[in-house]
């Protein structure tokens, strides 16, 4: 059986999210609903990939994506 890509410990809450970026919750959710940073709904709840995230603002805040 093919291993999914990431497990439920990989996806971070828009309250995990806000914690990462030290923004209020809100604001997190607002970056997530906008696209401003990756993330997908899942029923009433948004959600980000922790690799996806770390990457995204890796790109942000690298000299060399510049």
């Amino acid at each position: 059986m093919k291993q999914p890509a990431f497990s439920r410990d990989d996806l971070l809450t828009a309250g995990d999210v806000a914690e990462v970026l030290r923004v209020k919750r809100t604001t997190a959710l607002d970056y997530m609903r906008r696209g401003v940073i990756p993330a997908c709904k899942i029923g009433r709840r948004w959600y980000s990939v922790r690799s996806q995230l770390d990457a995204h603002l890796g790109e942000l805040f690298d000299p060399q994506y510049r």
